[in-house]
């Protein structure tokens, strides 16, 4: 078997590839597994410490919006795409390619799917969001299985093939992970007080993080709360670690980046992030509390849209913009915090939101793909 991943940008597309990865290797150890995307994005930094994904580098660049030289110069590194990808597929030979979004999928995903006509290839792609990505809505038409997220994104692929509804892989690790005195001493934690986890993504939040250190000396002053924030930048780290201690804010640990976000999950009893799709399938299958501050940056409002769907079925707050623009995050988030039966039900309603078997649905078309084209 020999798998060919493409995409990635962000850790919404990337995590869930990564996933996966680890469910072939679980059940087919001696698979050949390939991975194509850009040295900037996350995926290269991610894959770099792998040995077992054969990691390809091509040049391309997403589309700017308004600036014509900038088109002209997508255009040029796109067709550059295009000839670094007709070696990666002759040399690694993939029989399934499975896009993830972002425009680093679109050349292996394209060009697979034409020489499938040909030879036995096949192709697939993976929407997370609600709101199909431009790639992938481009790339719909031309494979042989669109899988998707949510029921509702059905929309944005009217001219697919086949489209299967799977949900959004996760983890393995966020899974069987459970609150105990350990996971809370991770991080340096006390059991004792209510815990909010606060992250901004696989790049981190300045927006949210700003409204952290706005509300510093609220926070230091509610003594059964506690925060455990991740910033994803050393340098803010550093400044924020300086000023929580200055204000008395002890109940704030800062970290830039957690590899054991499952124990910080285990410990939240609330969780407060952007509207990413990988975030919502971890915080659902988690079954936590949320308190979800969409991006308003994201392509087509999918995070807003996102967020929306989940509020819709009581299954997290939102801080909308207002908020935010007031500073009123960390008001919003101790009013949640306090309230016992909101957390509960907020919770219970994000858990039966859940789908605990992507992995095994999106393994079930692969292994449909497989044995289609190598019958």
């Amino acid at each position: 078997m020999r798998i060919l991943f493409a995409g990635g940008g962000t850790g919404g597309h990337v995590y869930p590839a990564i996933a996966t990865i680890d469910e072939i290797r679980r059940r087919y150890p001696k698979a050949k597994i390939g991975y194509v995307g850009t040295r900037r994005g996350l995926e290269a930094e991610i894959l770099s410490t792998r040995g077992d994904v054969r990691f390809f580098p091509i040049h391309v660049r997403g589309l700017p919006r308004g600036r014509p030289l900038g088109t002209l110069r997508t255009l040029a590194f796109l067709g550059l795409a295009f000839v670094e990808t007709i070696v990666v597929l002759a040399r690694f030979r993939p029989w399934v390619v499975v896009g993830v979004g972002g425009h680093s999928s679109f050349p292996p995903v394209f060009l697979a799917a034409c020489i499938g006509q040909i030879l036995p290839i096949r192709t697939m792609i993976h929407e997370q969001n609600v709101i199909g990505g431009l790639t992938n809505r481009l790339l719909a038409r031309f494979v042989d299985v669109v899988m998707v997220s949510f029921a509702e994104s059905r929309a944005s692929f009217p001219r697919a093939r086949r489209l299967v509804v799977t949900g959004n892989p996760i983890r393995e690790e966020m899974l069987h992970v459970k609150r105990t005195d350990d996971a809370y001493r991770l991080f340096g934690l006390d059991p004792k007080r209510r815990t909010i986890l606060v992250f901004g993504g696989s790049r981190g939040s300045h927006e949210i993080t700003e409204q952290i250190r706005l509300g510093k000396n609220r926070i230091a002053a509610d003594r059964g709360l506690q925060i455990l924030l991740i910033t994803g930048d050393e340098e803010r780290t550093r400044a924020l670690r300086s000023e929580m201690r200055a204000a008395g804010a002890h109940n704030v640990v800062v970290k830039t980046y957690i590899e054991r976000m499952g124990h910080a999950f285990a410990v939240a009893d609330l969780v407060v992030c952007r509207a990413g799709a990988t975030s919502l399938a971890e915080i659902t299958a988690c079954g936590k509390a949320s308190l979800l501050v969409p991006w308003r940056g994201a392509t087509d409002d999918h995070q807003w849209e996102n967020a929306h769907l989940f509020r819709a079925e009581g299954a997290c707050a939102v801080a909308d913009r207002d908020v935010i623009v007031r500073g009123g995050l960390v008001r919003m988030m101790q009013e949640l915090a306090g309230d016992d039966a909101q957390l509960h039900r907020i919770a219970g309603n994000a858990r039966r939101s859940g789908r605990l078997d992507a992995r095994a649905a999106i393994m079930g078309e692969i292994g449909t793909l497989v044995r289609g084209a190598h019958a």
